[in-house]
This record gives structure tokens, C-alpha cells and sequence, in this order.
């Protein structure tokens, strides 16, 4: 796999020229740095679901929130390999093949398809290894019923986020850099987030949590860096003909919202199912006050 890849970034370098390359990934790395640098990379969150903080209530409400962005995801990823046709406005035809070619990588992952790293590439699949089913079946094992799942309406703080992300989905540049850094919040979140889930006794050893965070992490199956890299080597191919001060703004205006997405109070904006719980038990005490 790391021979396919490199192919085709090799094949993107000849399809812009090795000095227009050189002059997009200079630019590149400023982008990436500040990504990697920015501060919600030690939000507080982190230490305190590594240290298992979170109550099931509070691991409840913050999954679901959470489902608002997983739902979308894929969208992003193949209106990326839609948008990619734009690169052909500057660039011989059939240029767009190779932008398609990495983001298929990511989406066969996404939807179900696998190989073992490190191996040769020989891919394997079924849907019910799709990471939004295998999310769905995560739901199931936190105890999240179906009607739970359709009547919750995410806080605005969510929903601000994910407004953000749709109204990419015309802007290629801005698209691709959104997805990246998503890729960035899963390799920082989804580690603790299955630290915090699995000590309240839900599994996490397979599943959702098993193809998530980094390719280095013996726990999993993920390959999350690599697709971002991906996404990092397609913005380089078709990283001319935009306002790079305004990307960089976007970019970092997107990473706010992450950081004011964790930031949210999750004992807030209970399931309802939890709700009728909580009702149950008040009620309880209030009889034994009684009797």
C-alpha cells in the first residue's frame, strides 16, 4: 500500500510540475503546522477521559453529538471526488483520477473495505464493517435506542459545527483541509473516547473504536494518518487558485468549533431514554421521602 501511494503522489507531482509542487507543499506545511500545533490538541478533555471521568450519561450525550458529524463524513468524501473535477479548469484533462484514486482509498475504509497493514494489499469487505454501522452498532451497546437516535436534535454547538462542514461541500480547497483536519480530531479524540467508553463495560476491543486513531497504535486497525496524509497530498496537487490567508482563517475558524464542540457541557441534552430515567428515580426518591 505504501508503493500504491507513493505512485500516485508521484503521478500528482508530474500532473503540476515538481516547482508548482514545491511551492504548494511550502505553503502546505505552514497549513499543517498550525493544524498539529493548535491548542485543542492538549484540550483538557483528553486527560479526563484517559481518566475515565465521563459517566455513562455524559459518554451517551457526547456519542451522540458526535453522530451529527459521523453522518456526514462520508458525504464530504465523495463531494471531495466530485468537486475534484475542478482541478481539470487548470490542469490537462483526466486529472482528477489521481485525487479520486486517494480519496477512494479513504471511502473504501469507510465503507467497509480492509487490509492488513503492513502486508500486501489484498482488500476484504462487508458493509456491516462500515464505520457508520459499526458506529450505529456502538450506539446499541451504550444502551441508545432507535427513537433515542431520532428525536435527538443536537445543541446548537454541534449544530454550528456541522453547518460549517455542509457549507464547504462547494468549495474543493476548504473541503479538502475540513476533512483533513477531522481526520486530526479521530487520531486525538477517539483513543480516550474508547479509554473512557470501555471502562463503563461497554466493548470497545472490536468494532467502531478497533478502525480509529493511528496506524502506530497496536489496539487498532486504523489508518486515519494515512488518510490524511492523503488529503494533505491532494490539496498540494490543487492547492493554486485560492486565497491562501482566507484558507488559513477557515481552517483555523473550523478547529475553533471543534475546540468549543468538546469544550460543551455533555451532562446537558440527556436521550430521552435517559430522561425517563432520571424522571423514574426522582420519583422514586420523592415516594421514599414520603413514605
Amino acid at each position: 500500500m505504501d508503493q500504491i501511494r507513493q505512485n500516485a503522489c508521484d503521478e500528482m507531482i508530474a500532473s503540476v510540475g515538481q516547482k508548482t509542487w514545491d511551492e504548494n507543499m511550502q505553503f502546505l506545511q505552514h497549513l499543517i503546522s498550525n493544524v498539529k500545533n493548535h491548542k485543542i490538541n492538549q484540550h483538557p478533555i483528553v486527560k479526563s477521559m484517559q481518566s475515565c471521568d465521563y459517566s455513562l450519561q455524559e459518554m451517551q450525550t457526547m456519542h451522540m453529538e458526535y453522530r451529527a458529524i459521523v453522518h456526514i463524513f462520508t458525504d464530504a468524501l465523495l463531494m471531495a471526488q466530485y468537486l475534484s473535477k475542478k482541478v481539470e479548469n487548470v490542469m490537462k484533462p483526466g486529472s482528477k483520477a489521481y485525487a479520486r484514486f486517494l480519496l477512494t482509498l479513504n471511502t473504501l475504509d469507510e465503507f467497509g473495505f480492509y487490509y492488513k497493514i503492513g502486508e500486501p494489499c489484498n482488500f476484504q469487505g462487508t458493509p456491516q464493517r462500515s464505520h457508520l454501522i459499526l458506529f450505529e452498532n456502538l450506539m446499541t451497546d451504550m444502551s441508545i435506542t432507535d427513537q433515542d437516535r431520532q428525536e435527538f436534535v443536537p445543541s446548537p454547538v454541534t449544530q454550528k459545527l456541522k453547518d460549517y462542514f455542509l457549507a464547504a461541500y462547494d468549495d474543493y480547497p476548504l473541503l479538502l483541509t475540513l476533512l483533513a483536519v477531522a481526520e486530526e480530531i479521530v487520531m486525538i479524540f477517539s483513543p480516550v473516547m474508547r479509554v473512557n467508553t470501555g471502562a463503563l463495560g461497554i466493548p470497545v476491543e472490536k468494532g467502531y473504536y478497533q478502525v480509529h486513531g493511528v496506524s502506530e497504535d497496536e489496539e487498532n486497525d486504523a489508518c486515519d494518518d494515512f488518510h490524511q496524509n492523503d488529503l494533505w497530498l491532494i490539496l498540494a496537487q490543487g492547492a493554486g487558485g485560492y486565497d491562501q490567508k482566507e484558507l488559513l482563517e477557515n481552517t483555523d475558524k473550523f478547529i475553533s468549533l471543534w475546540e468549543a464542540f468538546w469544550t460543551q457541557d455533555f451532562s446537558q441534552n440527556k436521550i430521552k431514554s435517559m430522561q425517563k430515567t432520571a424522571r423514574m428515580h426522582k420519583a422514586q426518591e420523592h415516594e421514599g421521602m414520603l413514605g
